[in-house]
């Protein structure tokens, strides 16, 4: 026993001689990164078994005052608030005033006869078949624009939308559901959809710099937004005041979501059954699950559980369950939709992330010999083809459908090099659809840095689908 306490005493000195290493470690990933990117200010929160492990600011939140990020910034969340709204609904169900999959025209009279089928649940997890970002509330985009829509506006514009499929048949991202989910919200709670957030949420947990939408009030520590149009960083023009904006209205900042974060995990905002829930991957109507669950999209990256959102305005929230780790990362970088935006603030919490949790990046694997240079070649063809908008065979339509063929093409034109590096087994998996037998690594190096593709497999070699990461 006369050993113990010098080897402790070791031990905890070898702990704290590392831990500057590994913070400087990510200090220069991110100013490394914002550098590449042009991200002119950046908060970041990193969580790890409970404790704070760095929250800290870096850049400008607004380059013309010159005034620097603090964790104290506060940031338009974006899509990231669609977590808020789904916990929200997850509330009522709790309390026994919402039903997951009774039809939203129980809440939402008088509604168009096509919604019947609808469910909350197909609203929560993007399955009910409305229209997509670029499509919904067709007929308000029609006329002349606006800065003001009420809550009529954008119900009776989205009874105007036709459905895209039958409800629960695929995935489609889509912000009518969850602006139905805030009239829901609201209907079944008896006030409106922010007044509920800040008594059920904000006010209790102490998220005192936490709010909704309003472009008239003084908001003290308000980041400025930016995006890069046409190689010029410019700022961005984000002035529409909706009246509940239950699909993208928060702001908040690093240190208010670490409160959060803690509360979730707690239990002190949904029972644990309830956040399961919300975490748990969409089922579709032939049996066939999806990424996505209530608010959240739910991701396996190398054996690693991932659940994660992102906002159009630079935000991105990571979590990470089963290694313990959160890293919230926000940013005044955005894009837009509608338009071509080089911006690309996202995946930095991956980045992050890779920097604690040992397994996760694929750079840090020794590369193996390739055994199937003629599927190396097949799958680079692939990603050509699909840069250019061709047919590419042996892709599945589903995965077809969720590329986004100008980023691709943008990262391919200066393409040096596409290098094997190793394959991961993933049966039992399944990705748009189809089971998966692995997923394929390859590091890709363009004018622009190494990024990491991935290509899942099926068994008579489909790809099903494909993802990019900077590590």
């Amino acid at each position: 026993m006369r050993g113990a306490r010098p080897k402790l005493a070791a031990a905890l000195l070898v702990l704290a001689a590392a831990a500057p290493a590994a913070a400087d470690e990510i200090d220069g990933y991110i100013r490394r990164e914002m550098q590449a990117r042009r991200i002119p200010g950046l908060a970041l929160a990193v969580v790890r078994h409970g404790a704070v492990e760095k929250l800290k600011g870096y850049g400008f939140a607004n380059l013309e005052h010159e005034v620097p990020v603090t964790p104290d910034t506060v940031f338009e969340l974006a899509s990231v608030t669609k977590q808020f709204t789904a916990a929200a609904v997850m509330t009522l169900v709790e309390d026994g005033r919402v039903k997951l999959d009774e039809s939203i025209v129980t809440y939402l009279p008088p509604s168009p006869d096509v919604w019947k089928p609808i469910t909350v649940r197909h609203l929560l997890t993007h399955t009910s078949g409305l229209p997509g970002l670029a499509r919904g509330f067709n007929s308000l985009q029609q006329g002349p624009e606006r800065v003001n829509y009420s809550t009529a506006d954008l119900f009776e514009s989205a009874t105007k939308d036709p459905l895209d499929f039958v409800p629960g048949a695929r995935f489609q991202y889509s912000d009518v559901g969850y602006m139905l989910l805030g009239m829901i919200v609201e209907k079944a709670s008896g006030r409106r959809w922010g007044t509920y957030l800040d008594e059920r949420f904000f006010k209790p947990l102490g998220m005192a710099s936490t709010s909704v939408l309003d472009h008239q009030r003084i908001l003290k520590h308000r980041a400025a937004g930016y995006t890069i149009r046409d190689g010029e960083l410019v700022n961005i023009r984000r002035i529409w005041d909706i009246e509940m904006p239950s699909h993208y209205g928060v702001f908040s900042t690093v240190k208010d979501l670490v409160t959060w974060d803690a509360a979730l995990e707690s239990g002190r905002v949904l029972t644990p059954g309830s956040l399961a829930q919300m975490w748990t991957p969409l089922k579709r109507n032939d049996g066939g699950t999806g990424l996505y669950g209530f608010g959240w999209g739910v991701y396996d990256r190398r054996g690693h559980r991932w659940i994660s959102h992102t906002g159009l305005t630079g935000t991105e929230y990571s979590w990470f369950p089963h290694d313990r780790l959160t890293v919230i990362l926000l940013t005044p970088l955005g894009g837009f939709i509608g338009g071509v935006s080089t911006a690309d603030p996202w995946g930095l919490t991956y980045g992050v992330a890779g920097r604690y949790v040992p397994g996760l990046f694929v750079g840090n694997e020794s590369p193996q010999p390739d055994s199937e240079p003629a599927l190396t070649r097949r799958l680079r063809a692939t990603l050509e083809r699909l840069a250019r908008g061709e047919e590419a065979p042996g892709v599945t339509p589903g995965l077809r459908a969720a590329i986004s063929r100008a980023t691709l093409a943008r990262r391919l034109g200066t393409l040096q090099s596409f290098t094997f590096i190793t394959c991961d087994d993933e049966r039992g998996r399944e990705r748009h659809g189809d089971q998966v037998k692995r997923v394929c690594h390859y590091r890709a190096v363009n004018a622009f840095g190494t990024r990491y593709y991935s290509f899942w497999l099926a068994a008579d070699g489909r790809v099903v689908d494909l993802g990019s990461l900077a590590e």
